[in-house]
């Protein structure tokens, strides 16, 4: 009879199974709800997480460097007499466009003194380093050893010495996160700069990003978009700042995309410190008094005006003989 009360152990194992499964659904159901619910939350505690981390990061990432520059080397050992031989002729080339340069510089100077054009501002930037990356399926970030306590904001755009990375958009104190243009979620305003076409650089998570003529309005033509054309950053809608390579034109069988200057960062970037000008206020915008001009003088006469009337018109009097008496009547 004893038996009969027992549960068999294959029931007994299903139902922890069973039971385990339900948990986990649960769990993950919860999950997914809190972090679509509360997102700020994990992100700051994402951010602190990693101001903690961040000198263990930065041990840890320096022995990985060096082994992968390693590794990296032997793969070119067997091919340096080639490259060396591409290297000079690249080196020739690179010199003659360096004396092309220089003789454009020095022209465009002479114009813009003789035009008295404004010069550009050199923007500044704070150099920080990277002390990690997140490659993970849908996501393409990069985390840095420079936060709030150095005037990092959100926002920024991240460049190197090659051209624009991406631009942070999580701040921690001493960490930030930035999100790399190959991002699925990252969109950015982009110029070409031959026909000065404007178009949105899409990420895909792809090295190459995907670039959009028809959201940035417009129609394409065959002279929009040439193989090889360079794209530039705009300043449209204060997002980055304008005049930052980012790549080349590449053309494949989809569509455009364009070939980063900035394929992979190396140890260090730069954060660009900009900000959209603020429009000039009612009490600071520019009066006569304030440039050096003095206030014309009225020339309107100060002649008396006469207050008194005119005299009425006197009543016409009638000739003589014309008048009637009672007596004519």
């Amino acid at each position: 009879m004893a038996w009969f009360g027992m549960r068999p152990a294959r029931s007994r194992g299903a139902f922890a199974i069973r039971s385990s499964v339900a948990i986990c659904g649960i769990l993950a159901i919860a999950i997914a709800f809190l972090g679509r619910a509360q997102a700020s939350i994990f992100d700051t505690a994402r951010a602190k997480i990693s101001d903690i981390t961040a000198p263990a990061l930065l041990e840890v990432r320096a022995p990985l460097l060096a082994l992968e520059n390693w590794v990296a080397g032997l793969g070119t050992i067997f091919s340096v007499y080639r490259e060396n031989l591409e290297l000079k002729r690249e080196n020739a080339e690179l010199r003659r466009w360096q004396d092309v340069a220089l003789s454009l510089e020095n022209r465009v100077r002479r114009y813009e003194q003789l035009l008295n054009a404004v010069p550009e501002e050199v923007m500044p930037a704070i150099t920080a380093r990277v002390i990690g990356e997140s490659n993970r399926p849908f996501v393409k970030t990069m985390i840095l050893n420079a936060g709030t306590e150095h005037g990092v904001r959100k926002g920024q755009a991240v460049a190197d010495d090659r051209g624009l990375i991406g631009r942070i958009y999580l701040t921690g104190e001493r960490t930030s996160w930035v999100i790399l243009l190959t991002d699925l979620s990252s969109r950015v305003p982009v110029v070409i700069e031959s026909s000065q076409r404007r178009a949105i650089l899409a990420g895909d998570n792809t090295p190459m990003p995907a670039l959009d003529l028809d959201l940035a309005g417009g129609t394409a033509t065959p002279e929009t978009a040439a193989e090889g054309d360079r794209v530039l950053s705009t300043g449209d809608g204060g997002l980055l700042p304008a005049g930052v390579p980012v790549g080349v034109v590449v053309k494949d069988g989809f569509g455009l995309r364009v070939a980063l200057f900035a394929g992979s960062a190396g140890d260090y970037v730069r954060i660009l410190e900009y900000g959209v000008p603020a429009p000039p206020s009612a009490t600071t915008r520019a009066t006569p008094a304030s440039v050096g001009l003095k206030p014309v003088a009225s020339t309107t006469s100060t002649l008396a005006v006469s207050t008194t009337l005119p005299p009425k018109p006197v009543a016409a009097q009638a000739p003589l003989g014309a008048t009637e008496t009672a007596e004519d009547r």
